[in-house]
């Protein structure tokens, strides 16, 4: 199964990189909307009220990133550092009602330039990413998207670019209209597959054909019968992470000396209820990790470790099929999140694609719309490169099928 590519959480959430910049306190669309810093009164409780409101209805794919609880871990893991992250609540100027939370912190990212197996160079750029990639903002509010994004462009003009990770194809458009803005999609749009939980696990099961159902146990029971008794450790508390980076290390030993530099940072998201990870043992070994994290409806999965060494086993696939039974026996989620890639065939059935793209917000007449141009070209040819050489590999694979019939 393809492991998410994560710029939010590589090697366990790393933190953010920060930017001296000048910070006014309020920043003002005269008679519509402004923009003020809440970061230092975050946890005030009538915005906390508000903020919370306004996530239980929110429909975007990482809700998870523009909590109070996340906020609060990169507070947390980010001691003495305020320029690295910021709350801003958007505000009607007419009633002051407020019609906006935007989380956002600042970071690298880099750009490379491919052809084919070959990295030509790369270019890391300053960046503020909008958490939670669609902006938490109040349905029906005529250009506030546009003035959100305008304010974010003035404040940080040291970034060259507004991220926004996971952005749904359909949210892509109203993005393009911004005036003065250009949008830009890092490698274009992309199949993420995310499954919906049902009621049970009963239910779960059903969703499988009656073969999948018996692959899937025989999987478990060979694996069992072969390695020892069958363990399903879930790892949400602080004191259970060091049986999660000890099964890390024993399935992926290269992981060994990101272990310490880990430790604190899964601790504190225990500690705000968002760590969410399994460790499957057999006897007295650990055979698989799903490593996540949940907001109060996703479990976002980030990556599936096992061991190598017992291919017929199938670990991975039994490891995620345990996860899921006991998500849904202790747990009340809407679905599963697992990035980008595409299932395998074992769980296509219960598995539901949504195309989405890593977004990049710049200004329109700049330096940086064109070395993102650049990019694009650079890509575009890499993309054909690749389609060419499937297509000599598929050629060579029919041509050897009809030579061995013949």
């Amino acid at each position: 199964m393809l492991l998410r590519n994560l710029e939010m959480i590589s090697n366990f959430a790393p933190p953010a990189l920060g930017r001296r910049t000048i910070r006014s306190r309020t920043m003002q669309s005269p008679g519509r909307f402004e923009l003020n810093v809440a970061t230092a009164y975050h946890d005030r409780p009538d915005i906390l009220a508000a903020w919370r409101q306004m996530l239980a209805e929110a429909d975007g794919p990482e809700t998870l990133y523009q909590s109070p609880e996340f906020f609060n871990h990169l507070i947390d893991t980010n001691p003495g550092d305020e320029t690295s992250y910021e709350l801003f609540v958007v505000r009607r100027s007419s009633d002051y009602a407020i019609v906006g939370f935007v989380p956002v912190r600042i970071i690298d990212m880099a750009l490379d330039f491919r052809l084919g197996p070959l990295s030509l160079f790369k270019r890391t750029v300053d960046a503020c990413q909008v958490l939670g990639s669609v902006p938490l903002l109040a349905p029906g509010e005529e250009g506030l998207a546009d003035f959100v994004m305008h304010q974010l462009l003035e404040r940080y003009a040291k970034c060259e670019v507004l991220y926004m990770q996971t952005v749904p194809e359909e949210n892509g458009a109203a993005l393009d209209g911004i005036a003065g803005v250009s949008t830009y999609v890092l490698n274009g749009w992309r199949a993420c597959h995310t499954q919906p939980l049902p009621d049970g696990v009963d239910a779960y099961l059903q969703k499988f054909s009656a073969k999948k159902r018996y692959n899937l146990s025989r999987q478990v029971r060979l694996m069992s019968e072969a390695l020892g008794p069958l363990q399903v450790l879930r790892i949400d508390q602080p004191g259970q992470v060091s049986t999660l980076l000890e099964a890390m290390t024993a399935v992926d030993a290269s992981r060994i000396e990101q272990r310490e530099g880990a430790r604190a940072r899964l601790e504190n998201l225990a500690r705000h209820g968002l760590l969410l990870s399994y460790v499957i043992r057999c006897g007295d070994t650990d055979v698989g990790v799903v490593y996540g994290m949940r907001s109060a409806s996703v479990w976002h999965v980030y990556k599936i470790l096992c061991r190598h060494d017992y291919p017929h086993l199938s670990i991975g696939t039994s490891a995620v099929h345990l996860a899921v039974q006991d998500l849904l026996a202790h747990a009340t989620l809407k679905h599963i999140d697992f990035g980008y890639g595409t299932p395998q065939a074992e769980f296509r059935s219960t598995h539901v694609l949504q195309t989405r793209g890593h977004v990049l917000l710049h200004r329109a007449r700049s330096g940086t719309a064109l070395l993102l141009k650049a990019h694009g070209m650079c890509d575009a040819i890499h993309a054909a490169l690749v389609r060419q050489v499937k297509r000599v590999q598929t050629w060579r694979a029919q041509r050897r099928r009809v030579a061995k019939a013949a």
